[in-house]
């Protein structure tokens, strides 16, 4: 079954339309990726399966139960765990005082204690939350959300304005609730972070979703082209490429070949080595080259459309 499924699903804020006929399927145990700029929908979205915001028409599925109807949301509230986007704790109480706190609010919640060492935090639970960093106290919010041992957890743009570092510490959370089995719906503007994390990516834009697949298939199906750069001594060798792949482009002992089928690209490496060529760079699409070429536009660090 899956844990989410949406048809035409629509949500208007007077003359905005935030959504535009969204039909989206998460799998169980599976993360899902929502990649598009500030504005897209993605929030919105979101916070419709969570229950937190009406729609105006279509439909939504939250774990088999159908958002909006009676007592549903009460069961999906139960099932469900929640990062949001401006995620913070009590400031003055410890992480481990947190994390009790939030787990005297169900009947029945994962130890606190497992929770704290499966995020790597022993050293920090005594710690009052306003001294941590920013990555720590995301670790700290996927930890509330984990509370009461979810089958989903919704991710709303976790590592927004964290440094690399700690961006980095964040995706090892989310390697780990793969792990667990748990499905993760994760919402983010960083197409590095949808490409490493996810096994299936929505680009959402302008309340539209415009694209959906792994991000292989996305890359191969849009981005495609391959970049081949060889070093030495390869007059001979562009020679012989020119018959293979007319696009290219000799500089002193350098070439740069531009192939549109992943099929020439064992035969270009056997030219170049046949030629005693052997320092040779191979350049693939990426999720930023799909979403460039579906829009005409990159998404800026903060997450703007540029």
């Amino acid at each position: 079954m899956d844990a989410v499924r949406v048809r035409g699903l629509v949500k208007r804020y007077g003359d905005v339309v935030a959504l535009d006929g969204v039909d989206l399927d998460v799998g169980g145990g599976e993360v899902y990726a929502l990649l598009g700029p500030n504005g897209a929908g993605k929030t919105t979205l979101v916070e419709i399966l969570e229950c937190l915001r009406p729609f105006d028409s279509g439909e939504a599925w939250v774990l088999g139960y159908r958002v909006g109807e009676p007592d549903a949301c009460r069961e999906i509230r139960g099932r469900i765990g929640v990062l949001p986007q401006d995620f913070s704790a009590i400031d003055r109480l410890t992480v481990r005082e947190n994390l009790q706190l939030f787990a005297s609010l169900y009947d029945k919640s994962l130890d606190v204690d497992e929770l704290i060492s499966l995020l790597g935090l022993e050293d920090k639970s005594g710690k009052q939350f306003h001294t941590l960093s920013g990555g720590l106290k995301r670790k700290v919010g996927v930890a509330m959300a984990l509370i009461n041992d979810p089958e989903l957890l919704f991710l709303d743009e976790p590592t927004t304005a964290l440094d690399p570092r700690a961006r980095r510490e964040v995706w090892e959370v989310i390697e780990k609730l793969r792990e667990m089995g748990k499905t993760v719906l994760l919402t983010t503007h960083y197409m590095e972070e949808a490409e490493a994390l996810a096994d299936r990516v929505g680009i959402l834009v302008k309340g539209r979703l415009i694209a959906e697949g792994t991000p292989r298939e996305l890359i191969e199906r849009y981005a495609g082209e391959r970049t081949v750069k060889a070093y030495g001594d390869v007059r001979e060798a562009a020679e012989r490429l020119k018959a293979v792949a007319p696009r290219l482009e000799v500089k002193d002992n350098e070439v740069e070949v531009k192939l549109d089928s992943p099929q020439k690209l064992v035969e270009v490496i056997g030219i170049l080595s046949s030629h005693g060529i052997t320092r040779i760079e191979v350049e693939s699409g990426s999720l930023e080259d799909v979403f460039l070429r579906l829009t005409s536009a990159r998404i800026t660090e903060e997450g703007e459309l540029m």
